[in-house]
């Protein structure tokens, strides 16, 4: 009975700790990629697993609802900017979890949250397509001005977990997509990621 009770207030006090960022006892919840995708600043994709010769993508949100998001996905591919819209459908009993349809031509993905920085600044992603049997591929992505510094230490680390090797698509000059809208083109990409993900 005594030990009980002492083992329910050790408990407690631990969960009391969820503040600081250490509750030990108490299980975590997953990270959530409506969290991540809740901003009003582009989200870069910095480095990724996959084999592409893509440059500078982004992801702009167009609106945040209740069960889905919708946004804009833009990259140079062969110089040219390329720019799809999707949405992305939240599934309640998976918050890491969402399902990405395009609102064009190409295929349907899914992504998933592996990990988020307390702040959501950076975080690692995985992204499923099953054409051709199932693959994934791993991205690091940055939120807003946070891409003109280094990643996290503590992110790299954990895409280092799922992919040592991963290829940078980042260049300072990426920005200039944000602004070059009369620049963008009508093209569809057979195996390059920007459009339906396919590597």
């Amino acid at each position: 009975m005594v030990g009980t009770l002492v083992f329910k207030i050790v408990v407690y006090a631990g969960c009391l700790t969820v503040l600081e960022g250490n509750c030990w006892p108490c299980p975590r919840k997953p990270h959530s990629i409506k969290k991540f995708f809740s901003t009003t600043d582009p989200i870069w994709t910095h480095t990724t697993s996959g084999n592409t010769n893509i440059k500078c993508l982004v992801d702009r949100v167009n609106a945040m609802e209740k069960k889905s998001v919708f946004f804009t996905r833009s990259c140079y591919n062969r110089g040219y900017k390329v720019s799809r819209m999707f949405e992305g459908i939240f599934d309640k009993g998976r918050r890491k979890h969402m399902d990405v349809k395009n609102l064009g031509k190409g295929m349907n993905f899914q992504e998933d949250l592996l990990f988020a920085t307390e702040d959501y600044r950076c975080a690692v992603v995985m992204v499923t397509t099953t054409v051709c049997g199932k693959h994934r591929t791993y991205d690091l992505r940055i939120r807003g001005a946070y891409i003109a510094l280094k990643p996290p230490l503590k992110c790299l680390e954990e895409y280092w977990k799922f992919e040592k090797h991963g290829k940078v698509i980042y260049e300072p000059s990426c920005p200039s997509i944000l602004k070059r809208q009369e620049k963008t083109v009508l093209y569809e990409p057979l195996k390059e990621r920007c459009g339906n993900r396919v590597n």
